[in-house]
């Protein structure tokens, strides 16, 4: 497996990276020593900002190019709704530094953007639904808007440019991110799986439009995910003890669990086509 899950981040580091290891089956396998810490539950208000200190995405295929590396401060996580049966449904924000260096094919023809984004000028924002019976990932809605300064080649000197991001990823089957009851030395399997995501992109106040649809394919994979023991972890929120979940097959992520925050405190992965490393900088959890 190639991928894993830090809110938006995550999901678009899925979509653009990916492979397979295993062969079919029809039923997940999970293995567990001892119960420990069930499902945590959230209500309406309670929130997780962390710090990204690195975000690389690094995608190039059938003529189009994506190449992003920054950061994202005061990225939170806020819970909005719990009143649906089945979901929560988590709003976040975030302010992005960013170089970019992108390519894609429009009416146009092909257009090759360089350029950056400045966390002055740059908004995230988006949605994201978390099932309630075990924190699974269902969906991502995410928008980034903003003023860049690109330069739109073969021209040598930067523009202003607005643009505006609006995209969508939905998971065939929702995305194991946890397994509860977690206890050390669990394992549970990530499931044949689609990641489908749909964007529109616009700037130059709306006379660029382009349409980016895509899907990646993730085979069955047995005991894809390993919760170990808990450890101490300190982070710039504090330090917590915290359940390790790491990629059995290479090292590939590792992000860690604290009962006590609800939620990730820190996450390091390093994919085929990019990275992302942050951590819990404040929070609202009772």
């Amino acid at each position: 497996m190639r991928g894993t899950i830090f809110g938006i981040i995550v999901c678009i580091l899925l979509l653009v990276s990916g492979t397979s290891i295993a062969t079919q089956h029809d039923q997940p396998i999970s293995q567990t020593t001892s119960l420990d810490d069930n499902v945590p539950e959230w209500h309406v208000g309670n929130s997780w900002t962390y710090t990204v200190y690195n975000l690389t995405i690094n995608y190039d295929a059938q003529g189009q190019k994506v190449f992003v590396n920054g950061r994202i401060d005061d990225f939170t996580w806020t819970v909005t709704d719990t009143s649906n049966s089945t979901y929560y449904k988590i709003g976040f924000t975030g302010k992005l530094t960013a170089n970019y260096d992108i390519i894609f094919s429009s009416v146009l023809g092909t257009v090759h953007l360089t350029g950056t984004f400045k966390n002055t000028l740059t908004r995230l924002k988006g949605t994201i639904l978390f099932t309630k019976s075990n924190l699974q990932i269902h969906e991502v809605t995410a928008e980034i808007k903003g003023l860049t300064a690109t330069i739109i080649a073969p021209l040598k000197f930067p523009l202003p440019l607005p643009f505006k991001l609006i995209a969508h990823g939905g998971f065939s089957v929702d995305f194991p991110l946890f397994d509860f009851p977690l206890s050390s030395n669990k394992f549970w399997n990530m499931p044949n799986l689609d990641v489908t995501m749909q964007a529109n992109a616009g700037g130059i106040l709306g006379i660029i439009q382009f349409p980016i649809s895509f899907v990646t394919h993730y085979s069955w994979t047995p005991w894809a995910f390993h919760c170990q023991d808990k450890q101490d972890v300190t982070v710039a929120a504090g330090t917590f003890s915290a359940y390790k979940i790491s990629s059995l097959f290479g090292d590939v992520f590792d992000y860690y669990y604290a009962p006590d925050v609800g939620n990730i405190i820190k996450i390091d992965a390093t994919l085929q086509n990019g990275a992302v490393h942050g951590e819990l900088k404040s929070m609202d959890y009772p």
